[in-house]
């Protein structure tokens, strides 16, 4: 429910609640349905810093990322902020998964090098599903 206006969200779009069901069953995530889709934009030059995701009640279920637009390195770090991050190249089209004993890891994003996507331009968008509630 929104939490300005107490109207329910619309629903998610049955193409991303299949795309984000068969990528996490893909990644051994069975029976995924994800409830809320977090999008972010960014221009060249934005990133995000490391943080863990706990804003949802249910720690079980994986997180589903889908990156459209400009390239970006999304990090991939450990349980502590100051733990060591690998870096995961993510080009426009490609889906990351990542829960179980990986779920509470610290990621984040470096900065995006400027660039323009035939489609989307000087951006990159991410939308990232997952169960909230």
């Amino acid at each position: 429910t929104d939490p300005v206006s107490g109207q329910p969200w619309p629903a998610l779009p049955q193409v991303l609640l299949e795309l984000a069901g068969r990528a996490a069953a893909t990644a051994g995530f069975e029976g995924f349905v994800p409830d809320a889709c977090l999008v972010n934009h960014y221009l060249p030059g934005t990133r995000l810093s490391l943080h863990q995701d706990r804003d949802e009640q249910d720690f079980g279920q994986p997180i589903v990322s889908i990156s459209l637009g400009l390239p970006a390195v999304f990090l991939l770090g450990g349980l502590q902020r100051s733990d060591r991050t690998q870096r995961i190249p993510l080009n426009h089209g490609d889906v990351l998964v990542w829960g179980g004993e990986d779920r509470l890891r610290f990621h984040g994003v470096l900065p995006i090098k400027p660039g323009v996507h035939p489609r989307m331009g000087e951006r990159r968008i991410n939308l990232t599903l997952r169960k909230a509630g």
